[in-house]
């Protein structure tokens, strides 16, 4: 069991620094970025979903949008659109680490030692790049260890037994993404324990669909966390939030086979298969928005914003 926590550490970790290494190389600042460039629908989702592609935290970039709404900086409606998009962009973490490039940790943590010890004599944004690329490594290392922790034969053998079990029901792989996620406040986390599974051959792909499906409910917590002392703005972003995602489970759940049908014609590779379906999913969730997002942002009570 140690061998896994170790790998949900260092994966957790290495999120983590390459969020504040990111913050850190950007001159103009992270909260100063968003300002600037949700001036309207398009920008505002494009923004989200870069920025949470780089940072790979959904959950950071609504903690900044709850400070932008206190202090003023940004309207509800504005703040929502980011989310919609950091929806999108939080699945670039399981798109990368879909790749077969896990075990190029070793060379990522020697190339990220080198340009920092460069940067100490040059510039201090390649000392950055290299904190970055560190960062990287021990994201893939973490994962590695998971899997290793998966492929232990008894614990494969009590992870199929569940599986097998639950398999089947959707709505309870649903729920158990989404209070996972919910404990661990990071949607990129649980869909690396679900590929780390899918590396070990112990989950099927409607199982690990579902979880991350739930896994886009639970992330909706962090909002939640963050605005229990807040003004009303920062509540109404959190419970749009919230509607949002849910609605989207709610109105795939009657299409689930034929989605899970979809997904099977992208690729041959069943961690493609899961990065490719969280991906079109929250694709799919914004462009069904879309069309009422100003009629949404009045019925959640941000038609000021």
């Amino acid at each position: 069991m140690h061998i896994f926590l170790l790998g949900l550490f260092l994966f957790l970790i290495g999120l983590e620094g390459s969020k504040k290494g990111v913050e850190l190389i950007s001159s103009a600042g992270f909260e100063g970025i968003l300002h600037k460039l949700a001036s309207n629908l398009p920008s505002s989702i494009f923004t989200g979903i870069i920025v949470t592609a780089i940072l790979q935290s959904s959950s950071a970039v609504s903690i900044v949008l709850i400070s932008l709404l206190e202090s003023g900086l940004i309207s509800v409606k504005s703040a929502l659109a980011i989310l919609l998009g950091a929806n999108i962009g939080t699945t670039f973490t399981v798109q990368l680490i879909s790749f077969p490039v896990l075990n190029t940790y070793p060379y990522l943590i020697i190339l990220g030692l080198f340009l920092i010890i460069l940067g100490c004599l040059t510039f201090n944004k390649i000392k950055m790049l290299g904190f970055i690329l560190i960062s990287f490594g021990i994201i893939f290392a973490g994962l590695n260890m998971m899997s290793a922790f998966f492929q232990r034969e008894e614990v494969a053998v009590f992870i199929k037994y569940l599986l097998i079990k639950s398999g089947n029901n959707v709505l309870l792989n649903i729920l158990l993404g989404m209070m996972i996620t919910a404990v661990i406040q990071s949607s990129s986390a649980v869909t690396g324990i679900t590929v780390s599974l899918a590396v070990a051959n112990l989950i099927t792909l409607p199982a690990a669909i579902a979880i991350a499906l739930g896994s886009n409910i639970g992330t909706c917590i962090t909002a939640y966390l963050a605005s229990i002392n807040c003004e009303r703005e920062a509540k109404i972003l959190a419970n749009g939030h919230f509607i949002f995602n849910i609605i989207g489970v709610v109105l795939l759940l009657p299409v689930f086979d034929k989605f899970v049908y979809f997904i099977n014609l992208t690729s041959t590779s069943l961690i493609r298969q899961i990065a490719n379906a969280h991906t079109i999913f929250n694709i799919f969730n914004l462009f069904v928005f879309l069309p009422v997002f100003n009629s949404f942002v009045r019925f959640i009570g941000g038609e000021k914003g």
